[in-house]
């Protein structure tokens, strides 16, 4: 059973006589277990009330709390609104761009434009069928490494960016990569460690879920991807519930 510091909630190794976090006394064969879930549930917040403290190993079942259905409904919408802007803009660009030159007809501007739209439109209509929840998965971080990868440029130069690659394992026995690129946000390889067990929530922004949050560096948004404390019960950008 894995024992917290009834101070600052930070787990304790076993037969500690002081917490490692902030130095608290504890009494030797007994630390302080901190509840995982001390407050009850209620028809306001029906998968559970206030979660302090560090929660016993597990996966949360706030994914289908209402507040986060309702942030992850907003931001499809928001991201629905984006596409039906952005699609269309090489189509017109290139129509645009025919009547001020010369070199190029506008039966040919359409057709170019509305190749590069289509592929638009397959790009997003991709991210959405690989963000539903149906396709989350669970696994273990059983490696992390970065390498450098080498793109040449059009000019015959060459651009050097890192990659960070976090390898895992499902738990059907398959091995995913996940490959993070330097001027990217890198999630998976900061937030997992090698070991750790985990669940991915492709519907979030921050999609990834520890499976015991007394080895995370903090709990993120799944909505605006604040990093909080442990400890802490909700997000303290936007006040959304913590997955806990």
């Amino acid at each position: 059973m894995a024992h917290f510091c009834g101070n600052c909630g930070a787990s304790l190794r076993p037969g500690a006589s002081f917490c490692e976090s902030c130095g608290a006394a504890v009494e030797q064969g007994q630390p302080v277990r901190v509840p995982p879930y001390p407050g009850p549930a209620s028809a306001n917040d029906p998968a559970g009330g206030a979660r302090v403290g560090i929660p016993a190993p597990g996966y949360s079942d706030r994914v289908n709390h209402p507040e986060i259905l309702k942030a992850v409904k907003k931001n499809r919408r928001a991201a629905g609104i984006f596409g039906l802007i952005l699609v269309p803009m090489p189509l017109i660009g290139f129509i645009v761009f025919s009547f001020f030159s010369e070199d190029m007809e506008l039966a040919q501007a359409a057709l170019y434009g509305g190749v590069v739209s289509v592929v638009f439109l397959l790009f997003a209509l991709y991210g959405l069928i690989k963000s539903r929840a149906s396709n989350s998965y669970e696994g273990t971080v059983i490696d992390q490494k970065t390498r450098l990868r080498h793109h040449q440029t059009g000019n015959g130069g060459e651009r050097i960016q890192n990659e960070y690659i976090t390898v895992v394992r499902t738990a059907e026995g398959k091995k995913k990569k996940i490959v993070e690129t330097e001027g990217s946000r890198i999630l998976a390889y900061n937030y997992l460690k090698s070991g750790d067990r985990f669940k991915y929530h492709p519907q979030f922004n921050f999609p990834y879920e520890h499976y015991d949050k007394s080895r995370a560096p903090y709990i993120a948004c799944v909505s605006c991807g604040a990093e909080n404390p442990v400890g802490e019960d909700r997000c303290g950008k936007c006040r959304l519930p913590l997955l806990k």
